[in-house]
């Protein structure tokens, strides 16, 4: 099992609500307990691995998951809502851009990758 990692979107230092529809829209297809409690996810990728993922519009959460399929979903996730992706020790982004949106002591530790599967595998080494 791999990393936890979370999702926030921010603007101007400041943190932002992430948009619902985006949310359900991306991850309900992958969604095995669908329907049962719309904040504590668990998401299969079709490669078969899983994650337990935390959704809220402050931000999203996602444990105990393989650096296959799952990746891919979380970079679509973080691309379509414009959210950079929190790890334990930086953050990734997607574009410099993004970057200068980050609080000032997330700035300085941001990295930027390319916003998909392929490239968040990469990331993660």
């Amino acid at each position: 099992m791999g990393h936890g990692l979370s999702l926030h979107r921010f603007v101007d230092g400041e943190a932002e609500s992430l948009d619902e529809r985006v949310i359900r829209e991306v991850l309900t297809p992958h969604a095995v307990n669908s329907g049962q409690n719309d904040t504590e996810l668990l998401i299969r990728a079709a490669d078969g691995g899983e994650a337990e993922v935390d959704v809220s519009t402050d931000g999203i959460s996602v444990h105990r998951f393989p650096h296959g399929g799952i990746l891919d979903i979380v970079a679509e996730l973080a691309d379509c809502l414009g959210a950079a992706i929190a790890l334990p020790g930086g953050v990734l982004v997607s574009g410099e851009e993004q970057r200068v949106n980050l609080p000032d002591g997330l700035r300085d530790m941001a990295v930027v990758v390319e916003m998909t599967g392929p490239g968040l595998r990469r990331a993660f080494g």
